[in-house]
């Protein structure tokens, strides 16, 4: 695994240098680069640069593994299978029930409860605008989940200690848009970390009963993070505090769940999940305890 390495040194460096070289420019010198570029806000041409980072800087690792041959089957990771197209309307009901806990909840400790105003075209129209808005729901699919994920998973032959460690380092990615103040987020960044390694979690154990599909993994976030943006709650420390209790109790479900029914939870990993069944190597068998 030690010559494997290499692909996580690229990868990181791609990721973390792009957005944080970025982000410490506009902090040290925002006086100078305001006037000439405008303000850094999450649609701007620099900001979607460092938020399709992780996603750029994954298709360069995948590249110099093995060429165009290993960028075409992670690519290939985007369909899901027949046999796991029921985790869409699963995980859409999963997600439904975290906006209803959250809502229904928040009166009992004293949080306002969003008034809706819109209506159901155009929460779907805004929650598909979020696709556009949020580049980074898309921009870091090759990257944290598409690499970074399978390669712990391979390192360390556990899901969760992997999931753990993919989320904290998506999270101190993060840092310099919390750290800019034009972004003005009303919430806690640490919170937020933590949320991403709960989520993530979770999510493993999606990922690896899909065999690796990222779709999957990107429709489930895109409807955590649509919830704020259709009205439903405040994006706000409470409803993270709600949304990291909520996906903690997930994590422990499916963990035991997965142990009672017949689901695959074989490891899918780096560079394994992305070739087709003809060459793949031997599966490596899950291992969830920590």
């Amino acid at each position: 695994m030690n010559n494997s390495n290499k692909y996580l040194y690229l990868y990181l460096s791609i990721t973390f240098g792009v957005t944080w070289g970025i982000g410490i420019l506009f902090l040290f010198f925002e006086d100078i680069l305001i006037p000439m570029v405008g303000e850094l806000t999450l649609t701007h041409p620099i900001a979607i640069l460092a938020l399709y980072s992780p996603t750029v800087a994954g298709l360069i690792t995948y590249y110099k593994f093995g060429g165009f041959k290993a960028i075409k089957g992670l690519l290939g990771k985007v369909i899901p299978r027949k046999k796991d197209l029921f985790w869409f309307p699963t995980l859409f009901v999963v997600v439904a029930l975290l906006w209803v806990t959250i809502r229904s909840i928040s009166p009992l400790f004293g949080m306002e409860v969003r008034e809706v105003t819109y209506s159901l075209p155009e929460m779907i129209g805004t929650a598909l605008w979020l696709f556009v808005e949020e580049t980074g729901l898309i921009g870091g699919l090759f990257g944290w989940i598409g690499f970074l994920l399978p390669f712990f998973q391979a390192k360390f032959r556990n899901n969760i200690i992997s999931g753990i460690l993919t989320g904290l380092l998506f999270g101190l990615w993060v840092l310099p848009g919390y750290l800019i103040s034009s972004f003005d987020l009303d919430q806690s960044y640490l919170l937020y970390v933590v949320l991403l390694m709960v989520f993530i979690s979770f999510m493993s154990y999606i990922f690896n009963a899909t065999n690796g599909n990222l779709l999957i993994y990107t429709f489930t976030f895109w409807l955590v993070a649509s919830g704020s943006h259709i009205q439903l709650y405040f994006f706000n420390q409470p409803v993270q505090l709600m949304q990291i209790s909520f996906f903690a109790v997930c994590w422990l479900v499916t963990h035991f769940l997965f142990k009672k029914i017949t689901i695959d939870q074989t490891l899918k990993v780096f560079p394994d999940f992305i070739q087709s069944k003809k060459t793949k190597q031997k599966a490596t068998p899950v291992t969830t305890e920590v």
